[in-house]
């Protein structure tokens, strides 16, 4: 005896594999939607403040002797250690003495960045800014600092333009910039003096 299977027509599945692939374009949509999170940023550490120079144990402050003819500006806020004026035949200069950490960017940097205020141009590595930075006077302050004085007057070209006569003194590491700026003739004038003040710079023993 020969049975007969009914065999349904595969049209009758198109609904339930309609339903199938409706779900499954559903969980994709779902899973490729972006998500977005704040992430909370990191707080900024902010550097603290470089001080000045370090004085050597048993010693309270710098100390140095003001050349005569000039007038002390009165100390006001910032990192200066102290300031003057010097005028004559209506002509003025000023001298200030700035402490700074480490080195400060060397001196080559620092000779770099005055010779620009004067708008006198060197390149780095040329040969005529090696020569300058080897004509730099040497010598020892009153409390034994090794000190650098530089004189940019010798490549001023006129008398009456701005120059500058800087001396970087060297403590315990950190360093000390006295620098004079004015007319050219002025600091020439001046020079001795100026340069007696960088050699007069000490430390103050504690009494």
């Amino acid at each position: 005896m020969k049975m007969k299977l009914k065999v349904k027509k595969w049209t009758t599945y198109i609904p339930l594999l309609s339903a199938l692939l409706l779900m499954v374009l559903i969980s994709c949509s779902e899973g490729s939607k972006v998500r977005k999170y704040r992430e909370k940023a990191a707080p900024v550490k902010k550097e603290a403040a470089l001080p000045g120079p370090t004085a050597t144990p048993g010693h309270t402050h710098f100390q140095w002797d003001k050349p005569d003819g000039w007038n002390e500006v009165p100390k006001t806020r910032g990192i200066r250690l102290a300031a003057f004026t010097i005028k004559s035949q209506n002509r003025e200069s000023i001298c200030t003495i700035i402490p700074l950490k480490g080195e400060a960017g060397g001196l080559k940097a620092n000779v770099i960045r005055w010779l620009g205020q004067i708008n006198v141009k060197m390149e780095p590595g040329s040969n005529k800014l090696d020569k300058f930075l080897a004509s730099g006077e040497k010598f020892l302050t009153k409390g034994g600092f090794p000190t650098v004085l530089m004189d940019l007057t010798s490549v001023t070209p006129n008398p009456k333009d701005r120059s500058i006569l800087a001396a970087v003194i060297t403590i315990d590491g950190n360093s000390v910039f006295i620098k004079m700026i004015g007319e050219k003739s002025h600091l020439i004038k001046n020079k001795e003096k100026f340069k007696a003040l960088c050699q007069s710079f000490s430390l103050k023993s504690e009494m």
